[in-house]
């Protein structure tokens, strides 16, 4: 049971930086947030600000997709062989994704009037964290069944 609640773990971290990687990505504006963070609205922008935005969002999706697709491999091979290391290593990915993301969003939060989603950040360290300690605790079952 612990390693299948592992598993939602990870895999929610997978998919949930999969998916905001992908509107990071594919977004022709910036987000509501950086509206209000800025206290100016998409056409309020000059075509090189609004590129410059685009590049950082686009460079953030990129990011965000990689670690996704990082922490899923390791899920689709080593972890389904119950291989420790990748346990701490899925883990490592995505909190180096998530701490940067979310102290800039919590930043932006405390210095603007900007509601920026750095809770989704700290949910996502917190899942990877239980992911780790529940799937860890399963290595002396893994020895036993080997």
């Amino acid at each position: 049971m612990k390693i299948k609640i592992a598993l939602f773990c990870y895999a929610f971290n997978a998919l949930g930086l999969f998916v905001f990687g992908l509107i990071y990505t594919f977004s022709s504006e910036f987000l509501p947030f950086h509206s209000d963070a800025i206290g100016r609205s998409w056409n309020e922008l000059t075509p090189a600000v609004q590129t410059l935005y685009l590049g950082m969002m686009r460079t953030e999706g990129a990011g965000l997709m990689s670690s996704a697709l990082a922490i899923a491999i390791l899920l689709a091979i080593p972890f389904k062989k119950r291989e420790v290391w990748c346990f701490w290593a899925m883990t490592a990915i995505g909190i180096v994704e998530h701490a940067p993301s979310m102290f800039g969003a919590l930043h932006t939060s405390q210095l603007t009037p900007a509601s920026s989603p750095w809770q989704l950040n700290l949910l996502g360290i917190f899942l990877l964290i239980a992911g780790l300690v529940l799937a860890a605790s399963t290595k002396d079952e893994i020895r036993h069944a080997r």
